[in-house]
């Protein structure tokens, strides 16, 4: 890890680390800080949009040949007489999201002071590709909208098996190896009696 990263040393001692993503679209880019109500600005004079409705479980890794999607999503209740929000971002189709980029940022506070003048710019932590929306109802007025995204393992999980004989050697390598023809295909081992 580099000693700074943006003037920023991540050994040093913070007074809090404020979660920040910023979503892609093709009607431009917004931003959104996690789990916090509010508004706050950056040294670059963006505007991420808290709500303490707004939360994304943590990022799994792939294990035993899965790659776990992420996903951010918010809850609320609808209003009866305000215009349906989940109806709103149906109008909006599945390609205002598929394919785009979503960055996750961390944003270093160093003082209590710099909830509101910030003097080190967010830290991108990693990038992900959106791929759907989707939507929960519970009861009269109880909703969920998720915004899921491709895993940082998504290739790995995708990728191909390479069977180490000529042809497989040839793939990694350009070259085949002539050796590996006479590579054993079955584990044979010698039953051993005592006694």
């Amino acid at each position: 890890m580099p000693d700074t990263i943006d003037g920023w040393n991540p050994r040093d001692d913070v007074v809090g680390v404020l979660n920040l993503v910023n979503i892609h679209t093709e009607d431009g880019e917004f931003g959104f800080l996690l789990a916090q109500d509010g508004v706050f600005v950056d040294v670059n004079g963006k505007h991420w949009y808290g709500s303490t409705l707004l939360s994304s479980p943590k990022l799994q890794s792939a294990i035993d040949g899965v790659a776990p999607a992420g996903e951010i999503s918010v809850s609320f209740f609808q209003q009866p007489d305000a215009p349906d929000l989940v109806d709103q971002m149906l109008s909006l189709g599945v390609d205002y999201v598929n394919g785009h980029k979503i960055e996750f940022y961390l944003q270093p506070i160093c003082s209590m002071a710099e909830f509101s003048a910030p003097t080190i710019a967010p830290q991108l932590e990693l990038t992900r590709t959106m791929r759907k929306l989707s939507y929960r109802a519970s009861g009269a007025e109880d909703r969920s909208i998720g915004l899921s995204f491709e895993p940082w393992s998504e290739e790995r999980r995708a990728a191909r098996r390479i069977t180490l004989n000529t042809d497989g050697h040839a793939k990694l390598l350009g070259a085949a190896n002539p050796s590996l023809e006479y590579m054993p295909t079955q584990d044979f081992e010698e039953e051993k009696l005592f006694g």
